[in-house]
């Protein structure tokens, strides 16, 4: 005996939301494995460095992966996990020959946070962008003029070599700004209500 169509329909979307959901489940579990190896590396920097992990950008659903805060500044770090050879230029990063949105992707995240941990601070804030990538192979034709590129392990030594910049005083109240899940909040000035 035939099943009737709409049986057959509401059997064919629930596989398709199942398959969905495992892709995502999937998808973030592969995420999280990654930015552990970046909290990993990025845990092992000197005494006087703050690292805040996973910070959400209000409801979008957009995060922050990591903001460190230490004597040589404050960054923003975007972490990936990419099966493959990794290409850096002038130009921006190809993987296996692709090209990638990740510099603009990095580099609008940090103006973001710029934008964001002046206003909580009330005053002007320098939040550079940082690509950390682990991948199979790397090539590196030039380095990038905005955004340091590099495996999470050469991020942490990196920064390690960076000079000082700020005050200790000023690396804890900036990190306990960066920690306050309040100042990734952008409001609408006419409501008052979160923009995202």
């Amino acid at each position: 005996m035939d099943r009737h169509p709409i049986d057959q329909w509401a059997k064919a979307e629930l596989a398709h939301v199942r398959s969905t959901v495992a892709r995502l489940i999937g998808a973030a579990h592969a995420r999280a494995e990654h930015n552990q190896v970046a909290v990993w590396w990025l845990g092992r920097l000197p005494e006087g460095w703050h690292v805040v992990n996973g910070i959400p950008l209000g409801e979008s659903g957009a995060t922050i992966d990591h903001v460190l805060v230490g004597p040589s500044g404050v960054f923003t770090v975007n972490a990936k996990n990419l099966t493959g050879h990794v290409w850096v230029g002038a130009s921006g990063i190809r993987v296996d020959g692709h090209a990638t949105d990740f510099v603009h992707d990095a580099i609008h995240e940090a103006k973001r946070a710029t934008r964001l941990l002046a206003a909580a601070l009330g005053r002007p804030i320098d939040v550079r962008p940082v690509l950390a990538i682990l991948a199979d192979g790397w090539s590196v034709q030039e380095p990038h003029e905005e955004i340091f590129i590099g495996a999470p392990r050469g991020v942490r030594d990196w920064l390690r070599r960076l000079p000082p910049r700020l005050e200790p005083s000023e690396v804890s109240r900036i990190a306990a700004v960066a920690s306050d899940p309040m100042t990734w909040y952008e409001l609408n000035a006419d409501s008052g209500q979160p923009l995202n």
